[in-house]
């Protein structure tokens, strides 16, 4: 009997468990229709091909690139440049993602209203096959969102302030910044060219030396470190995209050159003048490029100015040989 009771208590405890799981997975079912249905595009993030951001004069075109590279896409408006990867891939998910809080009105012939008379910022986007466009308006008188419609459509929605203003990015934070392409893995020459001397370094089975000097026991270290610093750095202003005379920017023959080089494809940039009024940062210009750019000063302080400063230190083992020759 006793055992009976007990198998009766165990099936009713697995049905209750069985309702408790059923109950969880459709409210989750129910929320996950919930968020999808506050999506305002039916768009996916790769579908996107272009994108034209627009907010009172200024106005950022930016097309993907038709090429192997798939995340490649350049700014066509208002400058012609490459773009930075990662910001376009935030802007795409924020754009294929953005959701409205409710939706003010079905049908509206009042766009004044709500500001959309004339839009403060209006993004339209083209995925190849489709093309749409968001406009917003007016601030709620909360200001906690933004009026918005889609398509020139009378249908008036709320979406909130933070995600619409995701939405806006600036050119700056839309450019490639990269200063170099080279994987700074695959460089095997680095070049210091200060015009008055020149260091020319050759990587050899993993080992840094001098061009001229294969006997100086280079710090490799220290070499693949200042590598890195420079295939990595990035410009942190675009100061103009073009410079007839270099000289007041310390970007003539008083500049210093520092060129990477994979044996294939050699990059460089030349380092020029400290920006006034900016002490952080130095005047650059990658080679045969006219594009006047700023990057941190650093760059240029940390090239060694004496080759002892990338001398590789003796072992401790090498030490007591030395001490015993003596």
């Amino acid at each position: 009997m006793r055992y009976r009771s007990t198998i009766l208590y165990l099936v009713a405890a697995l049905l209750l468990v069985g309702l408790y799981l059923y109950d969880i997975h459709q409210d989750k079912k129910k929320e996950q229709v919930e968020k999808t249905a506050k999506i305002l595009l039916g768009i996916k993030t790769d579908q996107i091909e272009g994108i034209i951001l627009a907010e009172g004069n200024e106005t950022i075109a930016l097309q993907k690139t038709k090429g192997t590279d798939e995340n490649a896409w350049n700014i066509n408006a208002p400058i012609r440049a490459a773009a930075d990867s990662p910001a376009i891939e935030r802007l795409k998910n924020r754009l294929a993602n953005l959701k409205y809080t409710r939706v003010i009105t079905e049908t509206t012939d009042d766009l004044v209203r709500f500001g959309l008379d004339d839009p403060s910022f209006i993004i339209t986007y083209n995925t190849g096959q489709v093309s749409g466009q968001l406009a917003f308006g007016s601030l709620t008188p909360l200001e906690d969102g933004y009026y918005c419609n889609k398509d020139r459509d009378k249908r008036i929605y709320l979406v909130d302030k933070f995600d619409k203003d995701q939405l806006f990015t600036s050119l700056f934070e839309l450019r490639d910044k990269r200063l170099f392409t080279l994987s700074p893995e695959k460089v095997n020459q680095f070049i210091i060219d200060r015009g008055t001397e020149k260091w020319t370094l050759i990587k050899k089975e993993g080992q840094w030396q001098f061009e001229d000097d294969e006997d100086f026991r280079v710090d490799t270290q220290k070499i693949d470190t200042l590598v890195r610093k420079f295939a990595w750095a990035k410009a942190t202003s675009f100061e103009k995209e073009g410079v007839n005379d270099p000289e007041p920017f310390g970007l003539d023959s008083s500049a210093v050159v520092v060129t990477l080089s994979d044996g294939n494809i050699s990059q460089a940039i030349l380092l020029g003048n400290p920006v006034k009024l900016k002490r952080t940062e130095i005047y650059a210009k990658i080679k045969d490029q006219p594009r006047l750019v700023t990057v941190n000063k650093w760059l240029l302080n940390d090239l060694p100015q004496n080759r002892e400063k990338i001398k590789e230190e003796k072992s401790a083992q090498e030490r007591k040989d030395t001490e015993k020759h003596r």
